[in-house]
């Protein structure tokens, strides 16, 4: 049963968040196929990721953002495990790796990157 398609809209990440996302997704997508009822969504999401990862490394010159459609339902899958990662983890609030997971729960709740907002 696929989803209508205005249910997607464009996420847009640093290419670093992306790919981090990307590392720990791929992390945790043998656990998370197990769940039977998500199996379907969690391959879904794989697909998207993967296919974004590859577009990224077609590029000779890495492009700083990158935007892949997501399903609402896939947005919101994947916000939760970034937040749930983000609670297990005792980062530093200052670490590169932690503000990119931020990134990765702004960007997937729907606010994504605002081009002016490190300039003010």
């Amino acid at each position: 049963m696929t989803e209508p398609m205005q249910n997607v809209q464009p996420v847009t990440l640093s290419s670093q968040a992306f790919l981090l996302l990307c590392r720990l997704y791929d992390g945790c997508y043998d656990e998370l196929k197990q769940n039977e009822q998500a199996r379907e969504l969690v391959e879904s999401i794989g697909d998207i990721l993967l296919a974004g990862v590859e577009t990224l490394e077609k590029q000779e010159t890495k492009p700083k953002n990158i935007t892949f459609p997501l399903t609402v339902q896939q947005a919101f899958f994947l916000r939760r495990l970034v937040v749930e990662l983000l609670a297990q983890s005792p980062m530093d609030k200052e670490d590169r790796t932690t503000q990119w997971l931020q990134e990765c729960v702004t960007a997937l709740a729907g606010g994504g990157v605002q081009p002016d907002a490190k300039h003010s």
